[in-house]
């Protein structure tokens, strides 16, 4: 017997992050199904929020991978760019540097740190980010839409069908503060953003006895609120494009209701989230944060080093689930996938090119036949080491 706590969902896989490389979750995602593990519930953030979306729209795997090779994918991947050099000022090109050397030099000085962090208002905020973003996406507010035309409606399943599982997007928003007893007038603050699925909108206001916290406020608590914001009807265009805008490499966007909205960095692998929904969870053990440029990126605008959160994630244990002797192998609740490597693997997926006279990072596409055989080694890197996992854990 269990004294185990009912869940929302019997299992959930995390597809945190991939950036160029979110293909790998696709074939994790198809092992999983092929060896009767499909998850009921996908929680996507950055990169991994267009892989739930890819699933959501193609379930079966076999659809999933024709998808995942289409050229409407190609198109969408290839509208993201570079900022074209006639983009950019001499001035801007010059602040970029200075700002990049800054963060650097600030991210070893805590006390340094704090103080230049504390000086963020709002608007500069904004304004850095827009200004010194590396990409851009062509035809934003119809950026989606080639892909979003395959979703199954009320009216039409579409040309995929089947059953597919809920999806959840983490993303963060930029909230103006004015008048907060510990932070100056108009200083920037965010907060962390859930997109929630269709089972977890009607379930959240008795699910979750008290106000959902956002881990990153324990590491950054005068920068990141302490409270999650569930949005229950939302577009998904906007939760993806908001989840992948990561600080200094898509701007952020702006929601009506939300505001600016920023990547899901502010909580890349929601491992304590994902134990609260589901019995089983597959998660992806993750590289480290290099020290020059990501890390203190990420310190930068959400106040937090994120090797201490990435720390916390991997060291993290579920909940105790009390079984009989006789029944310790299902004593685990959490499995961590082998991908912390995928960088070094998948090293070929994208290409850049950082010209000194221009002061500028030019993204290389390749042409199709280039952009499925990348993506071919994404899946097959996915689903092989997925599959060695579930059979060397006699899933």
């Amino acid at each position: 017997m269990s004294d185990a706590v009912n869940k929302l969902y019997k299992r959930v896989q995390l597809f945190s992050g991939g950036g160029s490389r979110f293909g790998y979750y696709l074939g994790s995602y198809a092992a999983l199904v092929e060896h009767d593990l499909r998850p009921d519930i996908i929680l996507g953030t950055c990169g991994g929020s267009l892989a739930a979306l890819l699933v959501q729209i193609a379930p079966d795997p076999e659809q999933l991978q024709q998808l995942a090779y289409s050229r409407e994918l190609y198109r969408v991947i290839k509208a993201i760019r570079h900022v074209d050099a006639t983009e950019a000022t001499i001035k801007l090109k010059l602040r970029y540097s200075l700002n990049a050397i800054e963060r650097w030099r600030l991210s070893r000085n805590s006390t340094r740190h704090k103080h230049y962090q504390g000086k963020d208002n709002h608007e500069r905020l904004i304004d850095e980010l827009q200004q010194l973003a590396m990409f851009r996406v062509d035809n934003e507010t119809q950026w989606l839409d080639e892909l979003l035309r395959f979703l199954p409606s009320e009216k039409s399943s579409g040309n995929f069908t089947s059953t597919a599982p809920d999806i959840a997007i983490i993303a963060s928003r930029l909230r103006q503060t004015v008048g907060a007893s510990s932070l100056t007038n108009n200083t920037a603050q965010l907060q962390e953003l859930l997109f929630a699925s269709k089972r977890l909108s009607l379930a959240d206001s008795h699910f979750f006895k008290n106000p959902l916290s956002s881990p990153a406020h324990a590491f950054a608590n005068g920068r990141i609120n302490q409270s999650v914001k569930i949005i229950t009807e939302w577009d998904i265009a906007t939760a993806v494009r908001a989840s992948m805008a990561d600080m200094y490499y898509l701007p952020p966007i702006h929601d009506q209701d939300l505001g600016w909205c920023l990547g899901g960095v502010i909580n890349l692998t929601p491992i304590e989230l994902a134990c609260t929904l589901a019995d089983t969870v597959f998660a992806e053990t993750k590289a480290g944060y290099d020290s020059w440029l990501a890390a203190p990126a990420i310190q930068r605008i959400f106040g937090f080093d994120p090797n201490q959160r990435l720390a916390q994630v991997h060291d993290f244990l579920p909940p105790t689930i009390h079984h009989s002797e006789n029944n310790k192998q299902n004593n685990s609740q959490l499995h961590w996938l082998p991908f912390a490597d995928n960088g070094q693997q998948l090293i070929g997926s994208v290409r850049k090119r950082f010209s000194i006279k221009q002061m500028t990072v030019a993204l290389i596409h390749h042409d199709y036949d280039g952009f499925v055989q990348t993506m071919q080694a994404q899946w097959q890197y996915g689903y092989q080491r997925t599959t060695d996992y579930i059979q060397q854990q006699q899933l």
